[in-house]
């Protein structure tokens, strides 16, 4: 792959990797392994039709989460990569009480699935969503979102 193609998708913004049905307003899970399943399962069913797939995605962000936490204060990013995707895969869940039962954060969730052999993309999707949780405008944005476009004109707005 050519070096500037590379580049280009390493800054794909995350409003072109986010479709609005992957949004899920007022999210509440008991626990964050919890909240990946239920966020992952619909947006990876929409693109891999493939239910041992999108199991098999899912059961490695559970494990990777449980054995370390991937929560940088009001956000929350449990992901998994797979070599049977060709396309990073991101879902986001949002409340402004806490996505987890409980906990006032995180606020934001965003489960993401990516391809096995973009680990310079994944390793930058990870850096920019950790970035967000640096913009508490931003978050405080998104966490009062009553829709889905709301919280991607927000992201478009912060250039994320």
């Amino acid at each position: 792959m050519a070096d500037n193609h590379r580049a280009m998708i390493a800054t794909l913004p995350l409003t072109e990797l986010l479709d609005s049905a992957d949004i899920q307003l007022g999210f509440q899970a008991p626990s964050g392994t919890a909240a990946i399943p239920r966020l992952l399962q619909p947006a990876l069913m929409r693109r891999v039709h493939d239910p041992s797939v999108v199991s098999e995605i899912i059961e490695a962000a559970v494990k990777r989460e449980q054995e370390t936490s991937t929560m940088c204060g009001a956000v929350s990013l449990p992901h998994a990569r797979s070599s049977k995707i060709d396309g990073f895969i991101l879902a986001l869940g949002v409340n402004a009480e806490g996505t987890i039962a409980g906990h006032h954060d995180p606020r934001l969730i965003f489960a993401f699935a990516s391809p096995e052999g973009k680990r310079e993309q994944h390793l930058h999707l990870l850096a920019s969503l950790a970035r967000l949780s640096q913009n508490p405008k931003l978050l405080d944005q998104i966490a009062a979102a009553t829709t889905s476009d709301q919280v991607i004109d927000a992201l478009r707005s912060a250039g994320a």
